[in-house]
């Protein structure tokens, strides 16, 4: 692990060489999404008690998950970590866990941002701030934030190709396509091993409707048993391929043999819910697979965490009709988003799509601005939300909207009819 030397982690406290190892060791499996990550900080902290590092790497798993239910297990945690003898940097982290644990996702941006401008290759930092920007809103603002990264970094830097596979994704949704094709694949060309940079190129692929990643000879080699969620979300972009192109019984096939877990991740529900109500607005039968997914949907219903988990669980619960799930989802956004920084995105964007689809209320196409980025999430998730309303709605204007939006994000004419 010496390639973490060269890079801004002197967090890390602990002086003792095997120790140090050890944790870089677990760092590098978070990094590349392996499942193991939390394996090995639960074993660091058995065995060295007295070792901060792993216990903030583990609080920082836990609140990954999104989940409300863990929220304990993160705080207990915390309170086990002495800060005597951490330095600021160490000491910026817990302002950063601080602000999570307050589920103030805003001011958690803004504070790895801090811990950036002084540490430029942080990059744990760098990859939190990707990963928790994302539900805020993938605009202009967070290409900008990317480039401003991107520019402190060179070739030589270990990590590098996880920051062009960040930058690419931050490219590709800014449509940007070419540039973000360019970035993924220079990644790729350095290691096969960044997932989220195969990942930014299957979003390349998305929008031009054509991927070629299943008769790649590098990609059909992963070892898919070393990861956790993430193979799922690719094996879901790679069905969204097979439903543009009409091939819904490949993609029943992969919700079957891929990409349905049970697990209690916030990520996989989203997934195979969007992917089954895709199927559903073409007229395909899923009920029976919907149904498997209701332990998942009312698991995360009343917790309200991110608005991108409730729009899915909306547009989950419209399905069935259960007005009493969606009037409990809307009590909840009410109250939960109250007296946030999500309030106004909620007000004027989420409560809109719920009012609509609970009350048949007249839904202002202008809520489409920018296609719900406010809502957090990239295109290709937001646009279930737009998929949905067309689906329930027979308002001439709205559907028109609806259907030049899709079709200025795809390089080719899709029938979302």
């Amino acid at each position: 692990m010496s390639e973490f030397n060269k890079l801004d982690l002197n967090w890390i406290d602990s002086s003792n060489e095997d120790q140090r190892e050890h944790f870089l060791d677990a760092l590098n499996s978070y990094l590349l999404f392996k499942k193991d990550s939390l394996d090995k900080c639960n074993l660091l902290i058995e065995e060295n008690p007295n070792f901060n590092a792993p216990k903030l790497l583990k609080i920082i798993l836990i609140l990954l998950t999104r989940d409300n239910n863990k929220i304990n297990d993160a705080k207990t945690l915390l309170g086990n970590i002495n800060i005597e003898n951490l330095n600021d940097h160490f000491k910026k982290y817990l302002n950063v866990i601080s602000f999570w644990l307050k589920k103030d996702l805003h001011s958690v941006i803004s504070s790895l941002q801090n811990i950036i401008s002084d540490h430029k290759k942080d990059i744990l930092a760098i990859r939190l701030l990707h990963f928790n920007n994302i539900f805020i809103g993938i605009d202009s603002n967070f290409l900008r934030k990317h480039l401003e990264i991107l520019d402190s970094w060179t070739k030589t830097d270990p990590f590098y190709n996880l920051i062009l596979g960040m930058t690419s994704f931050a490219y590709e949704e800014n449509d940007q396509l070419s540039l973000a094709q360019n970035l993924a694949n220079e990644s790729l060309a350095m290691s096969k091993k960044d997932l989220w940079s195969w990942h930014a190129l299957l979003h390349v692929q998305d929008n031009e409707l054509s991927s070629d990643l299943e008769s790649n000879e590098f990609f059909t080699s992963i070892d898919w048993s070393q990861y956790g969620a993430i193979k799922r979300h690719i094996w879901w972009h790679q069905a969204l391929m097979h439903f543009y192109k009409k091939d819904f019984i490949k993609c029943l096939e992969m919700f079957d043999n891929f990409i349905f877990s049970e697990d209690e991740f916030y990520l996989d529900f989203c997934n195979t819910s969007s992917l089954l109500l895709r199927l559903h607005y073409q007229g395909v039968d899923v009920e029976q697979r919907m149904h498997k997914l209701q332990p998942l949907a009312n698991y995360f219903c009343e917790q309200q965490l991110i608005p991108f988990i409730d729009y899915h669980l909306i547009l989950f619960y419209k399905y069935f009709d259960d007005t009493e799930r969606l009037q409990l989802i809307k009590e909840g956004i009410s109250q939960h988003y109250k007296n946030t920084k999500f309030q106004n995105t909620t007000s004027s964007y989420l409560e809109p799509v719920l009012n609509n689809l609970l009350n048949r209320k007249v839904i202002d196409t202008k809520v489409m601005h920018n296609a719900f980025h406010q809502l957090g999430g990239s295109f290709a998730q937001r646009e279930i939300i737009l998929l949905g309303l067309l689906n329930h709605n027979d308002q001439s204007n709205l559907q028109k909207t609806i259907k030049d939006i899709f079709n200025a994000k795809k390089t080719s004419v899709v029938n979302y009819a």
